[in-house]
This record gives C-alpha cells, structure tokens and sequence, in this order.
C-alpha cells in the first residue's frame, strides 16, 4: 500500500461503529492482503528466488474431451465432457530460466556496483565524514540490497535504527510487511507507517502464528500484539508503549544511571520507489488484472523450453504398427518383439503384418521460437544480453553506448529517486553526527552522483578524458576514469602524492622550484 488514506479507514470503522485501535489495525491489514501491487510483490519476489509458475504445472496429465448422447443425458440434450487424466509413464521435468533474476543484478550492479560519490561544498570536514559512511563495508551492502528490493516489489525500505549500544544502522524492511501512510492533500509527507509480521505461538498444544504490529509516527512508536481472537492489544513485553524512537542511555561503570527519551521528529522510514508508478522490474498488472511486463514471456520461454525436454524425454525411437490382428493376438505379437526383437505371423488378409515406424521431433522451430522470446525477454525486460557476440568484438564506445541504451533508460528513473532517498536517508545519518560530535552539519547541501558501471572501451575513454582537461573539472574527470574506484579517496592520493613531489623538488632545488643552470625567466641570463 503506497499511498493510502488513515482518515478513509478511520472514516469507514465509524460509520460501522467499530472506531478503535484493534479495528484500524485489522482493517488496514485485510485491505493490505487484498492489494494488488502488494500481491505481484510476492510474485518478484518468488521469480527473483527461481520459483516461477512453470513448478506448478503437471506435464503428465492431459485433459481429455467426450460427448454425451442426448439419450444418455439427463435433459435430452447432447453435451461435452472433460475429464483430467494423468499418465504416469509421461515425463514432468520443469525447466527454469532465472531472466529476472539477471534483469535485476545487472540493473543493481549498474547503478551501485560502485560507491556513489557524495560531496559538501565549501565543507571539506562534513564531505569526509559522509565519505566515511558510504564507503563503509555496510552502507555499500545495505544499497544494494535497497536497490535490489526495489526492483523486486517496486519500492523498498530502509529503517534507521539504534541497537542497545547506542550506535546507529539501517536495515532493509521486506516491502511486504511495510504499510505507508501519507497526508491526504498533496500525497508527498509520510505521516505513519505500519509495520507488521508473524510470530510463532504455541496454543492448546498446536503451533499458531500471530502478527506483532509496530505503528510508527514522527514522535513514537507504539506496539501491538495479536491475541488468539484475532483483537490487537498493546504488547506486554514493552514496559513503555507507546515508547520514543531511542533512549539516550547514560552509563557509569558499566551501570546505567539515567535515561532520556529522543524522538527523530519524522518517521524513522525511507522509501526507494522503483519509478513512478512503484512497479516491479518484472511488470504488475493491468486493469483487468492480468499481468503484463516481462513476466509472461519469461512464463513461455519456460513451458516451451521445459515441454519440449519432456517431448525428448518420452520419445520412442520406433513405434511399432500392427495391421489385421487384434486382441490377444497383438499382445503376443508385442512380447514376442520384446523378447526376440523379431516375430513370425502367419495368416490375415494382405497387407497385414508388423512394420515399424520411426518418429522424429522437430526442435528447430521450437529453438527458434526461444530465440525469440529471449530477445523479446531482454528487449522489454530493458537489459543487455551478455551471450550478445558483439560485445566480445571490442566494439567502440558509440557502439557500447548503444547496446546501454535500453538499461540506461530503465536505471535513470530509479537513480533520480536514489537520490532523494539518499538524502532522506543522510538527514538521519547527520543528524546523528551533530549529536555525537557536537557538529552542525547541514545535510541539505550533500550532493549525490552515481557511479554507473559499464562495460566500455578503456582506450578511448582514457584518451577522452586527457583531451577534457581544462574543460572539465578534474574530480569529475577521475570519477569517470576507468582506473578509479573512489574518486574522492583518489583525490587524496593525488594531493599526498603532489605534496611528495613538491617536498622531493625542495629538496633538491631549493625554494626556487627551478633546476640550476636554467633561466628563470625567458629574457633572463643563464
């Protein structure tokens, strides 16, 4: 549920005469467990995991048509059956191709294989303490996953927290379990956000699960537990509830003395919307609810691919044809083949006999039926083929610029929306840094660039990058260096080498800077 209206619900449960907490809560769970978008959430989720439909289909079985006599139909009137029949002797491979589950590594290693690089202007301090974050063995993890999750159900999740100690980190939230409430005139400010999952409880000797519920606002979070009526009530286990964000914890000798109650003054929950319609890489549905995007060719290519294996799985070499004899005759003449590989007949009319018929599957038309969809899969799917020979040949960069066009297409939606939530996301992060270090950053003026990784001509981007000095900005040069990893820890490395250099030229020839023997000047004497 992306954008949801609290006050409808509310607005509802009121006409019903059933306005409190328990009620809102089961009422914004039940319409969550109806919607659509968070149904195909499950769906990229499962394609992304290799779980497609095709486990679901039974190849041995067939569906099998009759008619009815009208005398031997109830009405008078002749009419057609169905009737499933599984045949156990037929094959049941499933063959699964995990197209989605490349589409979307290779957007995520697209657009955050490498570290974003974040800059403050006019603030070198704040510039590297952010630096520090991001290029942190956790924060890189964290975006990918964000990234990830975003591409599987259309939005993802990141929920800063405090663990017992006092440190802060962020976690990556299912989106199936977030539920996201904005206000009801623009449909921008996230005013709450539910969260909720299952929980194992043993009653009456069985294992039932539960849901716990954590609804959070700009100043609490308060905590609900489910009871075997299926009513919500605060949860016991919480001695304050509702209960601040953190406690800011005070500590002498390891004995805590005293414990203050912070809020963030937001809701502690940053969304990362795929596009702008919050739909999965792998498509939605449409408004008569059938699904569209990529998911239905990758479907076909499944059940062409994994019937066709069944069909050579099956496949009898020879298929034996026996004309003018009948009933136990031709079981003999079946067990005679069996066991001898020949058999002798004798009388019938002409004609009759036991001749032996070859069979042949045609693959061609179906290979060329897969090539197809794995084009039409990649095309729509806005991803790059990697069996594609053409990259293999060094093409040059307009050509590799090219074959990026349709991913670059796909990434460049997401990546404006990276950026904003990145900067949602290191509103918490300075805040946190003014507190600790008594610092007043500001984290309005970071700015954000990402580092898209692509295959490329290295030559020519080397050269194109010699031939822009003095008309680019050198950090921008080094962030597109093909050598570069980090651009901003590349320029230290720089200034420390250059500092080197000066030192070593000092030394040697003094504060001058200019070698013995050589004019100082072009009119000047040796």
């Amino acid at each position: 549920m992306y954008v949801s209206d609290l006050d409808l619900i509310k607005a509802r449960l009121t006409i019903e005469g059933k306005l409190n907490q328990s009620e809102i809560i089961k009422l914004i769970l039940r319409d969550w467990s109806i919607d659509e978008k968070q149904k195909f959430m499950d769906v990229g989720e499962r394609y992304y995991n290799g779980q497609h439909d095709i486990l679901e289909h039974d190849f041995r079985q067939s569906t099998v048509y009759d008619k009815v006599p009208a005398e031997d139909s109830p009405d008078g009137k002749e009419h057609e059956t169905a009737q499933t029949v599984t045949n156990s002797n037929r094959s049941n491979m499933h063959n699964i191709h995990p197209f989605f589950r490349l589409l979307v590594d290779q957007k995520v290693g697209y657009i955050v294989g490498k570290p974003p690089t974040v800059s403050v202007e006019d603030d070198k301090e704040f510039e590297t303490a952010i630096t520090n974050i991001t290029t942190d063995e956790e924060f890189p993890d964290m975006l990918a996953d964000w990234v990830k999750e975003a591409s599987k159900k259309g939005v993802g999740w990141v929920h800063p927290y405090y663990d017992p100690d006092g440190s802060l980190h962020y976690a990556i939230v299912p989106a199936n379990e977030v539920i996201a409430f904005y206000d009801s005139e623009h449909q921008r400010e996230l005013q709450d956000v539910v969260r909720f999952y299952t929980f194992d409880v043993v009653s009456s000797g069985q294992t039932v699960k539960r849901y716990k519920v954590e609804w959070w606002t700009g100043h609490d979070v308060t905590y609900y537990v489910q009871d075997e009526h299926g009513n919500y009530m605060l949860d016991p286990s919480y001695s304050l509830n509702p209960a601040p964000h953190w406690w800011n914890v005070t500590t002498v000798d390891g004995a805590e003395t005293s414990r203050e109650a912070h809020s963030w003054g937001k809701v502690p929950w940053v969304p990362l919307y795929n596009n702008s319609d919050a739909v999965s890489d792998l498509g939605g549905q449409d408004e008569s609810g059938q699904p569209c995007g990529i998911k239905s060719l990758i479907d076909a290519y499944d059940m062409i691919s994994s019937a066709t294996t069944n069909d050579q799985i099956d496949l009898v070499a020879l298929y034996w044809i026996v004309r003018g004899f009948g009933g136990e005759t031709s079981r003999e003449i079946v067990k005679r083949l069996q066991m001898n590989k020949v058999v002798n007949v004798s009388g019938g009319d002409a004609g009759d006999g036991v001749t032996a018929q070859q069979v042949t599957l045609s693959v061609a038309d179906r290979c060329q039926w897969l090539d197809m969809l794995r084009h039409d899969i990649y095309h729509f799917g806005m991803g790059i083929d990697t069996s594609d020979e053409q990259l293999g040949n060094n093409p040059s960069g307009v050509a590799l610029k090219f074959k990026y066009t349709q991913l670059d297409l796909k990434a460049n939606p997401l990546i404006l929306k990276l950026k904003k939530a990145l900067k949602d996301l290191f509103w918490f992060l300075t805040d946190d840094m003014n507190r600790r270090d008594g610092t007043d950053y500001d984290s309005s003026k970071i700015v954000v660039t990402v580092n898209k990784t692509a295959i490329c001509n290295d030559a020519e981007t080397a050269q194109m990058i010699m031939q822009s000095r003095g008309l680019v900005p050198d950090n921008i040069l080094l962030q597109k260096h093909p050598l570069v990893d980090d651009a901003a820890q590349a320029e230290k490395d720089m200034e420390a080498q250059q500092a080197k250099q000066d030192e070593r030229r000092s030394q040697m020839f003094g504060n001058n800077d200019v070698p013995p023997g050589q004019n100082q000047s072009p009119g000047g004497d040796a």
